[in-house]
C-alpha cells in the first residue's frame, strides 16, 4: 500500500521519540557540545543515558500513540482506548521491547485507576495544577477521525481523548492547538497558512469557553505571536504540555525538511523524547513519509508493525 499521511505522521512521531529516548532529560549546553545526529547510545558526562534500552527504541510517548491508532481503526470508543492503555501499562502492549518505561505519573495513575474500574471519563487528573504533556504526546490519531467533523465536535473529541490521563486546561489547549494546527496541514495548507488559520480557528472558538486568565495565556504564544521571532534561550523544554507544544512548533516552523526538525528538538534537550515525538508527528505529517530517512525507518523497533498499523489505520479512515 502506498505511504500516505498515516504514515509520515506515526513514523514521524515514533522516531523522534526514539532519537530523544538516549538523550532524555540532558541539558541543551551538553548536547551543544556533543549533539544527537542520529540513533545513539548516548554517554554523557554523567555516565550511560537512555533508559539503557536499544538502538531505534521508542518510549511511551509513541506506545500510547499506537495504542490510540490501534482503537481508532475500529472507530471512536472511549472505553476501548482507555482499554488499550491499561493493556499497554499492565501487559506490555506496543512496547518497543517488552519493557514500559518513561511513563508520567498523572499517566501511571490515571490508567491504574482505569484498571481498577474508573471509567475514562473520570479516570484524568483533572487538578488544575496538571501541566504533564501526557496527552500531547499521544493524540496525533486522533486527527485522521475527526478531520470531517467541525470545530465543536473536534474539540469535544480532543478534550475526551486528553482526559483519560490529563483533564486540566493546561494540558487540554495545547491538544487542541496541535490538531487544529496538523488539520491545517493535512488538508494541504502550507507551514505559514496553517500556522495563521490555526490560530484563527483556536482563538475564535476558545473566545466561547469560560476560561480563567491563566487558560487564555496557555495559547497566546502561538496565537497571537510568530513563534519563530522568540530566541531559541527562551523556548523551554521541560515536560509541561504548554512548554512542549511552543518548543514542537519552534522547531517545526523554524526548519525546512523531516530530519532538521527532530534533531533540533531532540537537543534542545531536557523532555527530549516528547518534544520530538510532537515535532516529528508534525514534519512527517507535512514533508511525507517518503523524506524520513530510510535507515531510522528501518532501525525504530517494530517497523513492520507500525507500518501495518498505518496500512490498518488508513484504511478505517478512508485516505
Amino acid at each position: 500500500m502506498k505511504p500516505n499521511p498515516v504514515h509520515g505522521a506515526l513514523f514521524g512521531l515514533a522516531i523522534g521519540d526514539a532519537l530523544g529516548v538516549p538523550v532524555e532529560m540532558i541539558k541543551r549546553d551538553v548536547l551543544k557540545q556533543d549533539p544527537v545526529v542520529d540513533f545513539a547510545n548516548y554517554k554523557g558526562p554523567e555516565g550511560y543515558k537512555g533508559h539503557n534500552q536499544p538502538l531505534g527504541t521508542f518510549s511511551d510517548d509513541s506506545s500510547l500513540t499506537f495504542c490510540l491508532a490501534a482503537s481508532l481503526c475500529d472507530g471512536y470508543n472511549l472505553n476501548d482506548i482507555a482499554a488499550q492503555f491499561v493493556k499497554y501499562f499492565f501487559e506490555d502492549y506496543w512496547t518497543a521491547g517488552g519493557t514500559v518505561f518513561g511513563v508520567g505519573k498523572s499517566t501511571e495513575d490515571s490508567i491504574t485507576r482505569l484498571q481498577n474500574g474508573v471509567p475514562p471519563e473520570r479516570s484524568g487528573n483533572y487538578d488544575v495544577n496538571c501541566t504533564g504533556n501526557g496527552s500531547l504526546m499521544r493524540i496525533l490519531p486522533l486527527l485522521f477521525h475527526l478531520r470531517p467533523y467541525p470545530v465543536g465536535m473536534r474539540y469535544h473529541m480532543t478534550r475526551q481523548v486528553a482526559c483519560i490521563t490529563h483533564g486540566s486546561m493546561q494540558t487540554i489547549l495545547p491538544c487542541f492547538y496541535f490538531l487544529e494546527f496538523a488539520l491545517e496541514l493535512l488538508n494541504g495548507s502550507d507551514k505559514q497558512t496553517a500556522y495563521a488559520n490555526a490560530a484563527q480557528t483556536v482563538s475564535t472558538f476558545i473566545q466561547n469557553l469560560e476560561l480563567g486568565q491563566q487558560d487564555i495565556d496557555v495559547l497566546k504564544p502561538l496565537i497571537s505571536e510568530d513563534i519563530t521571532k522568540r530566541s531559541e534561550e527562551s523556548i523551554n523544554t521541560i515536560h509541561h504540555a504548554v512548554h512542549t507544544i511552543q518548543a514542537a512548533m519552534y522547531c517545526f516552523m523554524k526548519t525546512n525538511n523531516y530530519k532538521e526538525a527532530v534533531l533540533m528538538a531532540v537537543n534542545l534537550g531536557d523532555d527530549t523524547d516528547t518534544t520530538a515525538a510532537v515535532t516529528g508527528g508534525l514534519a512527517g505529517l507535512y514533508y511525507g513519509f517518503d523524506t524520513i530517512p530510510e535507515k531510522w525507518i528501518d532501525q525504530i523497533k517494530r517497523s513492520n508493525e507500525i507500518r501495518d498499523l498505518c496500512d490498518r489505520l488508513s484504511i478505517a479512515m478512508g485516505l
